[in-house]
């Protein structure tokens, strides 16, 4: 009878159930080790598996800082290149510094021909100074010319009057001639002397009344040709006048004119002097930023390398939660229900959680990390480490593998959609995995409801 009791009892330690083993103090204490073994074994099975978790986030940080900062200097590089040429170039400055060289040559040509320009408007503004001195100095000329003319036409009146009396004097002496001739022939032979004298005197005065005539009809075209020099003096004066104002005008706009290329020849050399500082600030720029660029890349590389003892851990992490899970197959590491549970409600938060983060991404249009592997985010570690020993919860748990990887592809798809700038599509694979996740959600809650009843 004694020895049918301890066989129980050695099947009870076997099996690690709790049962009354005071009478069997060696067995009592082997249970009980045991049972401290087997808790102790969870808690190394639990540190595990936040410490494989942790490693698995710090290695998706990494991994995406990585990528993103290769991404930048492969930006920055490709800027640089658009920039400032191919890194290859012969030329120090590449492309860019031979623009910007030919932007300085090109400014510092136009300042020149902007001086020469400046130069031709002084000496056209000198000559048109010139032409308007002259035009004064004529319209004054012109001014005395009328003066002279009306001088000329008071002497030609005058020269008139003159004649004028000449010839009423003339008519006179012929007259007085004629009367002379008359009493000489009444005379006789005593007044055949004056009378030559009365007849010559009378031819004189038809003389001076034929040049007096002659006279008054040459001062008539003088003074009709006066009238015409006149006119025309006049219509000279207006027309210099009118030539002057308009230089005068010009002059004005001509000045103006060299004012603001007196300015612009100033900005000129302004812009030489800061096109030169700028090609030169250009080439330091380019020097920087391809030493930024190296330097990302060597950034980028050595934290490629510093990831990979972090890989390292997570996979002998990994092992070993995978260890402790086949050791759980054994009843003396049996996973309490319970504690089965526990997991499964970790990994519905967990999955809440990765589902949180993909619709705040896709809302913000911005990519951030998120695991798309399923062995490594938070239910894949545990999923893949043990298998339940409850009947009735191996089916649906068996199932879990492939729906869990098609929910992580989700999240690929979205990413991809993202960096395409597809945005539409990526908010339309976000609500295809909200729906999807239900379906794995309501066989996690199953799952967390057998092994709490079993």
């Amino acid at each position: 009878m004694k020895m049918k009791k301890k066989s129980e009892l050695i099947n009870a330690v076997s099996e690690l159930k709790e049962v009354d083993y005071t009478k069997a103090p060696e067995l009592q204490d082997m249970y009980q080790r045991l049972q401290n073994g087997r808790v102790q074994l969870e808690s190394v099975f639990d540190k595990n598996m936040k410490a494989v978790m942790q490693i698995s986030s710090l290695d998706l940080a990494m991994q995406y800082q990585t990528e993103k900062i290769l991404d930048i200097s492969k930006k920055v590089e490709m800027a640089s290149e658009r920039i400032f040429g191919t890194s290859g170039s012969s030329d120090f400055g590449g492309h860019a510094d031979n623009q910007q060289t030919e932007l300085t040559n090109t400014i510092i040509d136009v300042a020149s021909e902007t001086d020469g320009v400046y130069r031709k408007i002084e000496e056209s503004q000198n000559e048109l100074t010139a032409i308007k001195e002259l035009s004064s100095q004529t319209i004054e000329i012109s001014k005395k010319l009328q003066q002279d003319m009306d001088g000329l036409f008071q002497s030609i009146d005058n020269i008139v009057q003159i004649i004028s009396g000449i010839d009423s004097i003339s008519m006179q002496t012929n007259l007085l001639a004629l009367n002379a001739s008359i009493e000489a022939a009444r005379a006789g032979v005593a007044g055949r002397g004056f009378a030559v004298v009365a007849g010559q005197i009378r031819e004189l005065a038809g003389e001076t009344q034929n040049l007096t005539g002659n006279m008054n009809e040459f001062l008539d075209e003088i003074r009709s040709a006066s009238h015409v020099s006149l006119q025309s003096t006049t219509d000279t004066m207006k027309a210099l006048e009118s030539v002057t104002e308009k230089i005068k005008n010009v002059w004005k706009l001509n000045s103006e004119n060299q004012t603001h290329v007196s300015k612009i020849n100033g900005s000129m050399s302004s812009i030489t002097a800061i096109s030169e500082e700028l090609s030169s600030s250009m080439m330091e720029m380019e020097n920087q930023l391809r030493d930024s660029t190296n330097f990302m890349k060597q950034v980028s590389v050595d934290l490629g390398d510093a990831v990979k003892p972090v890989v390292e851990i997570e996979q002998g992490l990994d092992d070993a939660v995978k260890q402790i899970g086949c050791m759980t197959k054994d009843a003396f590491y049996h996973l309490d229900n319970a504690k089965f549970a526990q997991y499964v409600k970790n990994a519905i938060t967990a999955h809440c959680t990765w589902l949180s983060n993909l619709k705040k991404m896709v809302g913000n249009r911005s990519v951030v990390p998120l695991q798309l592997d399923s062995h490594k985010c938070g239910f894949g570690h545990f999923y893949y480490a043990l298998t339940p020993q409850i009947p009735s919860v191996l089916p649906i748990w068996n199932a879990l593998g492939d729906k869990h990887k098609r929910f992580h592809q989700f999240g690929a798809e979205a990413i991809r959609a993202l960096n395409n700038g597809d945005y539409a599509h990526a908010e339309q694979i976000c609500r295809e995995a909200e729906a999807y996740s239900s379906d794995l959600l309501n066989d996690l809650q199953k799952i967390c409801n057998l092994a709490m009843s079993s």
